[in-house]
């Protein structure tokens, strides 16, 4: 598998979360080696995680995503999906963000 093909698999695991008002999970990437990091959270944050994508090849893609508490005193909202992709083709780097069903 190349970068582009797992990058067009995480867009579409995107999109289902988008869809859905889901956390973001990684999807299954073929013949890669993967390391995930829960990360210490930080200000709003209710989960910090990085996903580590290494291909035989050397190529790679990271994946820094967080899910954020949107909520105030008195008001209900959802929760906010942010996930920035970077990889070793800067041209396929790309962030995004929605809400999370509550």
């Amino acid at each position: 598998m190349k970068v582009q093909e797992a990058i067009q698999i995480i867009k579409e695991q995107i999109l289902q979360c988008e869809r859905d008002g889901e956390m973001f999970d990684l999807p299954k990437i073929e013949n890669t080696k993967v390391e995930i990091n829960d990360l210490p959270n930080e200000g709003a944050d209710l989960l910090h995680r990085e996903y580590k994508i290494n291909f035989p090849d050397g190529e790679y893609i990271h994946i820094d995503y967080h899910s954020k508490d949107k909520c105030r005193t008195f008001q209900i909202n959802p929760d906010r999906s942010v996930i920035l992709v970077k990889c070793s083709l800067p041209e396929l780097d790309f962030t995004c963000s929605w809400d999370e069903k509550y």
